[in-house]
Formats: C-alpha cells, sequence, structure tokens
C-alpha cells in the first residue's frame, strides 16, 4: 500500500469517529431548560374588564363574508357575556367553547337547529338527544339564545 492510500484510509477513519462523536453528543445531550422564566405577553388594548374573546368565523356573526375581507375586516370579535349563542355558533364553535359537548353533540345541536327551527328558550336545548337535565345544567350559564 502505497504512503498517499495509507493517508487517506486515515483522514476517512478520522471523520468517521468525528462524526460518530457528533452525532452521539446530540443524541444523549439534553440541556436542562428551565421554563420559569417565560413569559407571555398580551394585548389587552381593545378588551375592557369583563369581556372575553370567543373566534367567530363571519358566517357565524351574521355578517357578509365578502364584506368582512377588506382592510377594515375585524381582527377579532368580542363577545361582552362569554355566553355562546346555541342559535348561531358552528359545530366547531360549540365543541370548543362549552364543556362536556364534543363533535357528536355539537353536531346534534347543529342538526336539531336546522330541522327545528332557532332555539325559543335555552331550555329548549333538552330536547336534544343526549342532553338531559344534569348536562343542561351545566351549560345553562354558558349559553344564550341571543346576542345579548
Amino acid at each position: 500500500m502505497d504512503e498517499e492510500s495509507l493517508h487517506v484510509r486515515y483522514l476517512a477513519v478520522i471523520a468517521a469517529l468525528l462524526c460518530v462523536l457528533i452525532v452521539g453528543y446530540n443524541a444523549f445531550y439534553v440541556p436542562d431548560v428551565s421554563l420559569t422564566g417565560i413569559t407571555t405577553v398580551t394585548d389587552t388594548s381593545s378588551a375592557s374588564s369583563g369581556e372575553e374573546y370567543i373566534p367567530r368565523s363571519p358566517e357565524s356573526a351574521g355578517g357578509n363574508v365578502s364584506a368582512l375581507s377588506g382592510s377594515n375586516a375585524p381582527s377579532s370579535i368580542v363577545v361582552q357575556t362569554g355566553k355562546i349563542n346555541i342559535n348561531t355558533a358552528t359545530t366547531q364553535q360549540l365543541s370548543d367553547g362549552l364543556d362536556g359537548i364534543g363533535e357528536v353533540m355539537a353536531k346534534r345541536i347543529v342538526d336539531y337547529r336546522k330541522q327545528n327551527g332557532n332555539f325559543k328558550t335555552i331550555a329548549e336545548l333538552k330536547n336534544v338527544s343526549g342532553i338531559g337535565d344534569k348536562t343542561f345544567e351545566k351549560l345553562a350559564s354558558s349559553i344564550t339564545i341571543d346576542g345579548q
């Protein structure tokens, strides 16, 4: 074996060892990170006390989608009471915003509303299959049938 090919083999072995060392270091070294120093900043300039942000699509807000798509479109919709309107809420809004209501139950609520028209009272929600007195009692303070 000539001297040049011997040097090439030495360099290849050294490169392989360095690669193994780097990969091993990255695979087994986990830095200790403290999450106590992390702070979050929220913009409270547009919200006053007692308001809660509930995201809604333009369709469920009762607005014209094309009218909201310009530069004057609101960046968020704030509901004063924090209650979810069961006459206008989508399946997603119901399942995300109400405790104990999953996607299946939210779909039943929307389907009931489509078949029977808007709810006239919040107690009418008990007519939806799967919502009994106990579930209704948990939901009553979180729902509304008007925008107030």
